[in-house]
């Protein structure tokens, strides 16, 4: 007898347990959402303008990194409210932005030196290719 066969056979489900398992609500509640939105637009505006010399951009970034980093609760969409009604921990969100804070600002450094060295080479990449074609024409 041939197993190859079964190895692909379907499993024969029901359409009451496809519908049980497939129709079973996996969204937020209104306020979770609204929360979500909150946190969201504050970590998007720290990861956005975190280096941004636009003042308008450096005050965004300001005010969510206060909000952020703040540990009063008493305001209903305090960071540490928010947290609790997603059942997040703050603690370990407050760190896993700053360890990307740092990754972002060290490679932007990289990204801002690699620029000034192209600008003081006439904006020519230096490369192996570059040096020989230079040589070739030269000759």
């Amino acid at each position: 007898m041939d197993s190859r066969g079964q190895l692909f056979e379907s499993d024969v489900i029901a359409p009451e347990q496809f519908l049980e398992v497939f129709s079973q609500s996996r969204s937020l509640e209104p306020e979770q959402d609204l929360v979500l939105a909150i946190l969201s637009d504050a970590v998007e505006c720290i990861m956005k303008y975190l280096d941004d010399p636009i003042p308008a951009r450096a005050k965004l970034f300001g005010e969510a990194h206060d909000w952020l980093f703040a540990q009063d609760g008493r305001d209903p969409f305090s960071f540490i409210n928010v947290c609790e009604v997603l059942k997040f921990d703050p603690s370990y969100l407050r760190r896993g932005i700053m360890a990307k804070m740092r990754g972002k600002s060290i490679t932007e450094a990289l990204d801002a030196d690699r620029r000034s060295e192209r600008l003081k080479d006439g904006g020519v990449i230096k490369t192996r290719s570059n040096r020989r074609l230079r040589s070739r024409a030269g000759a």
